[in-house]
């Protein structure tokens, strides 16, 4: 099968989900192509290399982009008038959103061209929102392409007219959680017509973790990973983190991940005196957090983001055998069964969660277990792909009758 994935941009940092995707998906033999609406992210060349995708088709916008998007509206004046009606009658109410749909109509113009140029299986849009205008010309202009959106707990909060709009006409639409489904028919949509499949990780990292690092629980060794903005709430951690230094003296945190609020989290340990005992590893690649999550104990992830839902990063602590320790997030029950395979946790009940675990280190191993098992059983990614393949074969069975 030919699959074309449309994105904002890729590879990004905070998403290896779509890179788990794509590469499960060649594994299983299909070709798949990326194409990005916005240019290179600046960690590109980096990001190919770690994530090894350097035998995939990725396409972004750049100073070509301008040239084809001129050379289109040229020669085909309808096709380019009639996505611009549609931005505009989609948007009308929306002036924020209208606004960016035009800074990106040549964008999607560039990568509708080269669409029609390569005529794919499926055209898989893998944000809902603004990669929606390229959805709308695939729709009405490709009519042997199955066009698949996925709406994410990122689209439902965004809110783009156009999403709700294009639904009618997708061939398939996505989402990873159930908790997803009632924003999903707020905003006009059949929710009877999605197709609810986990997002799943990787189960094959050279890194494994065993129960036995829970023999060694007198100095708790903790970890926390997100791109560091407010809203992901590595703040709470480190306010967690101070109250358990006072019972556990030699405890460590990790801090992965990079981004805006970093220097306020730097500062929020200086004036904490914590430098000795909170260690900021940056921007690591997946192999080396894999890693860490292997020899640490705790994974902390205390979000407050309106659009988390059941994080990757979190299934791959889970899948290393780490205690985790998360706040309620929509769906995340999904994900997690409190006291059974991780704890769903309000930011004052941290240290009591953690004082428990480390007194009963059988307790800890057996929620390990557990938090492993869950994650084989129920979220490998190659299993999550091979139900989207069977469903976009299935509609492309139907486009050719």
């Amino acid at each position: 099968m030919n699959i074309i994935y449309l994105t904002m941009q890729f590879p990004v940092p905070s998403e290896t989900f779509a890179s788990l995707d794509v590469e499960s998906l060649g594994d299983q033999g299909h070709h798949v192509a990326v194409y990005g609406m916005r240019p290179k992210h600046k960690q590109f060349e980096k990001m190919i290399k770690e994530r090894r995708h350097e035998n995939i088709t990725i396409k972004h916008f750049s100073m070509i982009s301008v040239v084809t998007f001129l050379l289109f509206i040229a020669r085909h004046p309808k096709m380019s008038f009639s996505l611009m009606k549609w931005i505009i009658l989609s948007n009308s109410k929306k002036p924020k959103h209208l606004f960016k749909s035009l800074l990106l109509f040549p964008s999607s113009i560039s990568i509708f061209k080269n669409l029609l140029k390569i005529k794919p299986d499926v055209v898989h849009l893998f944000w809902g929102h603004y990669p929606s205008m390229v959805g709308y010309l695939v729709n009405k202009y490709m009519p042997k392409t199955v066009l698949s959106m996925f709406l994410g707990a990122h689209d439902l909060v965004t809110g783009y007219p156009g999403s709700s709009d294009l639904s009618f006409d997708c061939d398939v639409i996505f989402t990873h959680s159930r908790s997803n489904l009632p924003m999903i028919s707020k905003m006009g949509i059949d929710a009877s017509k999605v197709n609810v499949i986990v997002r799943g990780t990787k189960l094959d990292f050279p890194v494994e973790s065993t129960l036995n690092k829970f023999d060694y629980l007198h100095e708790p060794r903790f970890l926390t990973a997100s791109r560091l903005i407010k809203e992901k709430g590595v703040d709470y951690v480190i306010e967690a983190f101070k109250n358990i230094l006072s019972e556990f003296p030699g405890a460590i945190l990790y801090v992965a991940g990079d981004g805006p609020y970093r220097s306020n989290l730097v500062e929020l340990v200086k004036f904490s005196k914590l430098q000795e005992n909170v260690i900021f590893l940056g921007h690591i690649s997946q192999i080396d957090l894999v890693e860490y999550m292997a020899k640490v104990h705790f994974f902390l992830l205390l979000s407050r983001y309106p659009s988390e839902r059941l994080p990757n990063v979190v299934k791959e602590a889970m899948f290393q055998k780490c205690v985790v320790l998360t706040t309620n997030t929509s769906g995340i029950d999904e994900l997690i069964q409190d006291g059974n395979d991780g704890f769903i946790v309000e930011q004052s009940k941290v240290l009591a969660r953690i004082q428990e675990c480390v007194l009963d280190p059988i307790k800890s191993k057996d929620i390990a277990e557990q938090a492993y098992l869950k994650i084989i059983n129920k979220f490998d990614v190659n299993v999550s792909m091979k139900t989207y393949l069977t469903i976009w074969g299935d509609a492309l069975n139907r486009k050719h009758l």
